[in-house]
C-alpha cells in the first residue's frame, strides 16, 4: 500500500493512447485499442517493443493517479486527444518485484551525456524538451529487457488486478481456429509428451502387467481468454470509471459449448505398445 495519496497502488498498461502521424505501433499490435486488447487477454501475457529512445524491448505503464485517469480518458492531456478506454491494471507491488521502474526524463544534452550507461539503465531514459517533447503526464514507467531476451510479462492473479473496457459487460471474444491452427496447437500439445513417453517406455516394460501406454487429449476448435477469468473489469461511461463485475470465462465457454454449431474438438494421441514377448 502506498502512503502517498499521490502514489497509486496500481498502475496501468493503456492500449490505446492518441497517436501523431508516423507514430506506428509494432507488428503484432497493429489495429484497434481493442484488437490489441483481445490480443493481450487470449495470450495471456503483455509483449515489449522497441520504443522511440530504446535499443531492445521495453513495456511501458502509466503511474496516473484514478482522477488522471478519468482526464486521460475524457479530455486527453497535451493537446493529443483522448486515450481509448482500454487498459490493463496492474499492482504496483508485484510490478516492482518484476524490476518496472519510473522512466528518467531528460533533455536532449542529457540523452547523449547518459548514452554509455547500462543498456537497461539507458532504455529507461525519455527524452523531455517542454514545446516538443512532453509525455510527463503519462508518469510513465517501464520494464526493460535484454535483446536475447523474451519480452513479455504474464498476466496472472497476483499481477493484474483487473482490465479497464470501453462498454458495460464487454468480453474478450472467443477466436475459432481453422484447421491449419488446430493442428499446430496439437502438436505444441503432444511435443513436451513424447519425452515423457519415452521414459515411461523404459520404465514400464520392466513389469509384465503393462502391455501398451496411451496419452491422448483433444483440440477445441474454439479458443478462450482463460487468462481474463476472474480479472476484475471497470467500463468506461464518458466521465468515470464504473466497476463491472469480473471476467467469467468459464460461464462464456459453456454458452459456446451450448450453441457451437461448428463441430466437435479435435482428438489426439500418442501411444507406445509394450505388448510382452509372448504375447500375453
Amino acid at each position: 500500500m502506498s502512503t502517498h495519496p499521490d502514489l497509486p497502488d496500481t498502475l496501468v498498461h493503456f492500449t490505446g493512447r492518441p497517436r501523431r502521424q508516423g507514430d506506428e505501433p509494432p507488428d503484432f499490435a497493429r489495429g484497434t485499442a481493442e484488437e490489441r486488447m483481445v490480443s493481450i487477454l487470449h495470450g495471456g501475457a503483455l509483449r515489449g517493443a522497441r520504443d522511440y529512445w530504446a535499443d531492445a524491448p521495453v513495456i511501458c505503464f502509466s503511474e496516473v493517479t484514478e482522477t488522471a485517469r478519468r482526464a486521460m480518458l475524457r479530455d486527453g492531456v497535451g493537446g493529443r486527444g483522448a486515450y481509448a478506454p482500454w487498459g490493463v491494471v496492474l499492482d504496483r507491488a508485484q510490478l516492482i518485484r518484476a524490476g518496472a521502474r519510473p522512466v528518467l526524463y531528460l533533455s536532449k544534452e542529457e540523452m547523449a551525456q547518459t548514452q554509455s550507461l547500462p543498456r537497461r539503465l539507458r532504455n529507461r531514459r525519455v527524452r523531455y524538451d517542454p514545446g516538443s517533447s512532453d509525455w510527463l503526464h503519462e508518469r510513465e514507467w517501464r520494464l526493460c529487457f535484454e535483446p536475447e531476451q523474451t519480452p513479455e510479462l504474464a498476466i496472472t492473479p497476483e499481477l493484474v488486478v483487473g482490465v479497464i473496457v470501453s462498454r458495460q459487460g464487454w468480453m474478450p471474444p472467443p477466436q475459432h481456429m481453422g484447421m491449419a491452427e488446430i493442428l499446430s496447437e496439437a502438436r505444441a500439445q503432444l511435443q513436451p509428451v513424447q519425452a515423457q513417453m519415452e521414459s515411461l517406455k523404459a520404465a514400464a516394460a520392466e513389469f509384465s502387467g503393462f502391455q501398451s501406454l496411451t496419452v491422448s487429449g483433444s483440440v477445441s476448435r474454439t479458443k478462450f481468454a482463460g487468462a481474463a477469468d476472474r480479472l476484475a473489469r471497470w467500463y468506461w461511461d464518458g466521465e468515470d470509471l464504473v466497476p463491472d463485475g469480473v471476467f467469467d470465462i468459464r460461464e462464456q465457454q459453456i454458452h459456446d459449448l451450448l450453441h457451437d454449431d461448428r463441430g466437435p474438438s479435435i482428438e489426439v494421441g500418442f501411444g507406445i505398445d509394450l505388448t510382452r514377448e509372448d504375447g500375453n
